[in-house]
């Protein structure tokens, strides 16, 4: 006789790529329990990474405006119960708006568990710049599965991760055979400074790869000014921003490699299976946020002694150097990050 079905609701809100980073332990969790349904409460603009895909339903939500506050995130519990009752609530974000939430699941009978993010480790690590490599984000949200006593056998991934339509599909595919492959896609920016490549350099990358490849811009409208003076200085160079998330994902997905800061398209990128060379800046990929399956080598810092790196987790604080701001980054050499697609490039041409 087969086992009834669990519903179970997983929270997990902010930032993008902490949230693309769970869709591979959700693939994963289904595949190995036949028997549970995955509700996932996120924000709204987050949730087509999520659809398609069988026993996942997204749930998205806005949290700035329907669902502001305290009694914004109690209507939210109301709302949400309406669908029917949960067997277990999976927290994967653990600040105070989920831990609101957790409580109004608690008071009504239903288990919470909760992340583990060791934050107190992390704080030490930026204390004293004594690094060592802290469990993958993944491996955590993994962690909190096992507590809810719901099968892992494995962390074995499957990739890619996100199901693209067919139609998002043929739309990246008609323009990609407008230009001329190899192509590579470059995110130089990201939500903070202190992650962002700086833009001469960015330029002199883009000089150096366009004798060679095509290259797609990722990034948002706020970008636009920038690619556009990118597209028209520099040949074989095309912004992304007018394609939606899911067709620039589709996109990526036919690219050599993707380069990216510690931002979300590094994310993106890495659950789709696209080889990406990720660049830090102030934070570091020891604190378990890399991209999903990427290795030390594709890891691009300064060799330089930057006394005050890694000064921040997420890279959400100003930078604190006086003598020379923003030195982590603008210690990293366009060569160096030429040196790693080339290897990337090669072995993909011995496969």
């Amino acid at each position: 006789m087969p086992e009834p079905m669990k519903r179970i609701l997983v929270i997990r809100f902010s930032a993008m790529g902490d949230v693309a980073m769970t869709l591979p332990v959700m693939k994963l969790i289904l595949k190995e329990n036949p028997n549970i349904e995955i509700n996932f409460l996120t924000r709204k603009n987050f949730t087509c990474i999520f659809e398609n895909i069988d026993r996942l339903i997204p749930i998205g939500v806005d949290l700035e405006k329907e669902y502001n506050g305290f009694w914004g995130l109690k209507k939210l519990h109301k709302d949400i119960v309406k669908n029917g009752k949960f067997d277990a609530i999976i927290d994967l974000h653990h600040v105070l708006r989920t831990n609101i939430i957790d409580t109004f699941f608690r008071l009504s009978g239903i288990p919470v568990f909760t992340i583990n993010k060791e934050r107190s480790v992390k704080r030490k690590m930026i204390q004293t710049k004594s690094l060592y490599p802290l469990p993958h984000t993944t491996n955590r949200y993994l962690d909190v599965f096992k507590k809810a006593k719901i099968k892992v056998a494995s962390d074995d991934f499957l990739f890619p991760s996100v199901v693209i339509s067919e139609k998002d599909k043929q739309i990246a595919l008609d323009f990609l055979r407008k230009i001329n492959g190899p192509y590579i896609a470059f995110a130089p920016f990201a939500k903070h400074a202190t992650k962002t490549y700086p833009i001469v350099k960015s330029e002199e990358l883009i000089a150096a790869l366009t004798k060679k490849f095509s290259i797609l811009l990722l990034g948002g409208k706020e970008n636009a000014i920038q690619f556009e003076h990118w597209e028209q200085t520099y040949k074989n160079t095309y912004s992304t921003i007018s394609f939606s998330l899911t067709q620039q994902i589709a996109l990526m997905s036919s690219m050599q490699t993707v380069i990216s800061m510690d931002s979300a398209n590094m994310h993106l990128a890495a659950i789709q299976g696209v080889p990406v060379i990720s660049i830090w800046g102030a934070t570091h990929p020891y604190f378990g946020f890399s991209g999903i399956g990427t290795t030390l080598s594709s890891w691009i810092s300064t060799d330089d002694f930057i006394e005050c790196r890694p000064c921040s987790v997420f890279g959400n604080k100003p930078c604190t150097n006086m003598t020379e701001p923003y030195a982590c980054m603008n210690h990293i050499k366009p060569e160096s990050i030429l040196s790693a697609i080339e290897i990337i490039v090669e072995s993909a041409g011995k496969q």
